[in-house]
């Protein structure tokens, strides 16, 4: 009989496995791992939880779910996201542990939104669960198409100083907020900025650029990272001399096997769109403040900035963001989807 429950910090060790022992498949097997404590990261911006499905004595996976402070048409509100699905190579493929593990959510959920449908974004190139979760199964949500989302990795050393930025203080917290919220309340599932949400991140990882754009540079190796599992061959091997030739050409360098990716997340980047024809010469400053080799940013995929970082030959990770609907009508789709990278 399998069983879902809550997961606690006795779990910590377990969930931990589970991250390590499930990277995602591609030419090479990314894991994002919790290292030292899944929970050290707990809650900074919405509220978050994880699930453990067991079979018997035997443990099948795992989710995890938030709810965040999201807005939706322009409005605030606390929107449900689905992620974090790892199962254990001898139950893939098995519909039951698909339909069960749905069956869960809303049972096991601590808190609740306030719209009646969660969204999830899912890699474009696994198209092995798009098809199974576009296709209508009975017992599954339904999932909308929302918009295409990519996730670029740049390398700091295209970073290019011209101190337009300054690193905000104590006093710019309420700027900050009603500067981005502002912004970002033009794109569907962006997140709410606040001034706790501010002060838990921590201000000193935000950055102005005057009062005409923001961002923060958020390194969030201290709980979460991105590690290279495996490599497809002959990559594997060729590696030393494919980041020789990477440091030549300033582009990213690719951690050994068990490695985590060297990064800092750009996050809650906002612009003004007079700011746009200098997207450029900003980002490569703002680029520049980075301590790690390699700084991450997602952008739905029509947004201005994706040409002006595509000329900075970064790594791409396309993906589709859906809306899952457990019953009722989807949301609404005209609008941008742009959810915060950093928080998925």
């Amino acid at each position: 009989m399998t069983t879902f429950r809550l997961a606690t910090e006795n779990d910590d060790a377990l969930i931990r496995s589970l991250l390590r022992g499930n990277p995602m498949p591609t030419w090479v097997d990314m894991a994002i791992e919790r290292e030292p404590s899944f929970f050290a990261g707990k809650d900074l911006v919405g509220h978050d939880w994880a699930v453990i499905a067991e079979d018997d004595s035997d443990v099948v996976g795992m989710y995890t779910a938030s709810v965040l402070p999201a807005h939706v048409d322009r409005q605030p509100e606390r929107l449900g996201y689905l992620g974090g699905l790892r199962v254990n190579a001898g139950y893939r493929r098995r519909i039951h542990y698909l339909r069960d593990g749905y069956a869960s959510i809303r049972k096991l959920a601590p808190v609740t939104g306030t719209v009646p449908w969660w969204f999830t974004v899912v890699a474009a190139e696994n198209k092995t669960a798009r098809r199974l979760l576009e296709s209508g199964v009975p017992g599954l949500p339904r999932y909308h198409f929302q918009g295409d989302y990519v996730t670029f990795a740049v390398a700091t050393s295209r970073g290019k100083r011209r101190n337009l930025w300054r690193r905000a203080t104590a006093d710019d917290i309420a700027h900050i907020v009603a500067f981005y919220n502002d912004y970002a309340a033009r794109f569907q599932c962006s997140p709410v900025l606040t001034e706790d949400v501010v002060r838990r991140i921590g201000f000193e990882q935000f950055f102005l650029y005057e009062n005409r754009g923001i961002a923060a540079l958020w390194d969030q190796r201290a709980f979460k990272q991105i590690v290279a599992r495996r490599y497809r061959s002959p990559l594997g091997t060729l590696r030393p001399l494919y980041n020789l030739y990477a440091s030549l050409r300033r582009q990213i360098p690719l951690p050994r096997e068990g490695g985590a990716l060297d990064q800092t997340s750009i996050a809650f980047l906002a612009l003004n769109d007079e700011e746009q024809p200098h997207a450029g010469i900003l980002l490569r400053d703002l680029l520049s403040h980075c301590k790690t080799r390699a700084a991450s940013i997602g952008l739905h995929a029509k947004h201005p900035l994706v040409s002006v970082i595509k000329r900075m030959k970064p790594l791409q990770y396309p993906a589709r963001v859906y809306a899952v609907c457990f019953e009722g009508a989807p949301p609404s789709n005209g609008r941008p989807v742009q959810p915060e990278a950093a928080l998925l």
